[in-house]
């Protein structure tokens, strides 16, 4: 059918192939790669007994529990199979890799990051701030991307773009409440995997509750704790996981059968 065209004809002919294909691969594969944005399910077992003080503690990691799919109301968290890749990406599949981890969250977590750079960042001029942070953290990529993060407003204008911020003075929240959803996240997926007992399991998830307790007075501030914490360890790497889990927060925060609508913070 083609063998009577003129020779123009087969340039434009080939210039509309190679526009199919760029809009099949390049613009194909961008909706491929799209977030999987789900209606948060919130699902609870109905054989699960835990008192209002436990279910608060769990609730702590809401957001990335559920985008999980993990129950709301069980320590188990989904089963050992599903969770291992986490287990090994963590470093945490190990008593000794799990309790290390753990006691990093407890004392420093990523509080250790945060409140040294946004410090310098509001205190010292710019011309200090590679000096600074050598002394502070040596060699560290994640201390830089904190650093870029944080000193670009990247983040903070990505949170208020969302409408998880409202003001500047959000940041001042600090990572408190992400560390505290970590420790909480972590211990249930260790306790599924065997790695550590039902025993040990409540006594770290009581430690993030004091953690948060002791920062926060709402699931609002907690919440936005959360979101920079996530924002700024997740943010560029697995942009893909950071935009589905801050979906998931904003159900977690406003749906009325999610957790931090019917289990009140504590006064």
């Amino acid at each position: 059918m083609f063998d009577n065209l003129p020779w123009y004809g087969y340039v434009i002919l080939a210039l509309a192939i190679a526009s199919y294909a760029y809009k099949y691969f390049n613009i194909g594969k961008k909706e491929y790669d799209k977030p999987d944005l789900e209606k948060a399910k919130f699902k609870k077992s109905s054989a699960a007994n835990l008192g209002m003080d436990r279910l608060f503690s769990l609730a702590l990691f809401t957001p990335i529990s559920e985008w999980w799919g993990a129950n709301t109301n069980t320590l188990t968290f989904r089963d050992a199979k599903t969770i291992q890749p986490y287990l090994e990406g963590w470093d945490i599949d190990s008593p000794s890799g799990y309790w290390d981890l753990t006691e990093y969250f407890m004392k420093d977590g990523r509080r250790w990051y945060f409140d040294y750079i946004f410090q310098m960042i509001q205190s010292e001029p710019k011309e200090n701030w590679d000096e600074l942070m050598d002394q502070k953290f040596g060699t560290n990529e994640r201390a830089q991307k904190y650093l870029d993060g944080l000193s670009s407003g990247e983040v903070l204008n990505d949170l208020k773009q969302k409408g998880i911020f409202t003001f500047d003075s959000d940041m001042e929240l600090s990572l408190a409440g992400y560390d505290a959803a970590m420790l909480v996240g972590q211990a249930r997926i260790a306790f599924t995997g065997n790695i550590i007992s039902e025993e040990e399991a409540w006594k770290v998830i009581n430690f993030a509750t004091q953690l948060a307790l002791d920062k926060f007075s709402s699931w609002e501030d907690f919440g936005k704790s959360f979101s920079l914490g996530f924002a700024l360890d997740m943010k560029g790497n697995y942009d893909n996981y950071y935009q589905e889990v801050c979906h998931i927060y904003k159900q977690t925060l406003n749906d009325k059968v999610s957790p931090w609508n019917t289990i009140n913070w504590p006064n």
